[in-house]
């Protein structure tokens, strides 16, 4: 897929994201999304604005106390935290964490906006595709739980190669009953050997002498 149909496909959910979501403005800072009211409490640089915003929200969101958003490569990027004290929610969930977000996170001098929920409500979690998920945990299971040392699944599917192979390929089989029977010889045979060096000897002729009378 080249550069052009990939840039076409972006602005086709640019705009159904856009059309899913009503977005209008009200009084003091005010601003109604999908009905739910929002204030805007922070608008660093200009960074909110109503065509990005409608875009990338999502209905997931509406269970944060506040959306901060912020610009990068003319993109918006949301991130939703809870109101500071909110029970079993982590620090760094907590708006109060919001500086840190802002130093760890977000392009220096970027562009940034606060909204605050004035309608938070809780949302069930958005499920993943059943068939996706299912697919995820069967290869990560193949993959982590059912590899043995030679890279061989134990499921099955790839027969385990025989132990004695090795053995087959490298070694020949003595004559008569084995290897065990090929030492003894061998050691036999050295120790003939040395009887053999041990009973060596000269064979003389035996000179006699005979006496004049």
């Amino acid at each position: 897929m080249d550069r052009e149909r990939m840039k076409e496909l972006a602005e086709e959910q640019f705009i159904k994201r856009q059309e899913a979501t009503t977005i209008t403005a009200g009084d003091d800072n005010i601003i109604f999304i999908n009905e739910r009211s929002y204030r805007l409490v922070e608008d660093y640089r200009e960074a909110y604005n109503q065509q990005k915003m409608a875009a990338r929200f999502s209905d997931f969101l509406e269970k944060y106390d506040f959306l901060v958003g912020d610009i990068a490569a003319d993109q918006l990027r949301l991130r939703g935290f809870y109101k500071d004290g909110t029970a079993g929610i982590a620090r760094s969930n907590q708006i109060s964490a919001l500086q840190d977000y802002l130093y760890e996170e977000v392009n220096f001098g970027a562009p940034y906006f606060v909204l605050e929920n004035l309608e938070p409500h809780d949302v069930p979690e958005a499920e993943e595709e059943p068939n996706t998920a299912h697919r995820k945990r069967r290869r990560q299971r193949r993959s982590t739980g059912n590899s043995n040392g030679n890279g061989n699944t134990a499921g099955g599917h790839h027969k385990p190669k025989p132990k004695t192979a090795a053995i087959t390929e490298t070694t020949k089989p003595a004559p008569g009953n084995g290897k065990a029977k090929h030492v003894k010889e061998r050691a036999n045979t050295v120790e003939t050997k040395g009887r053999k060096k041990r009973r060596r000897f000269q064979i003389r002729e035996r000179q006699t002498t005979t006496e004049k009378g």
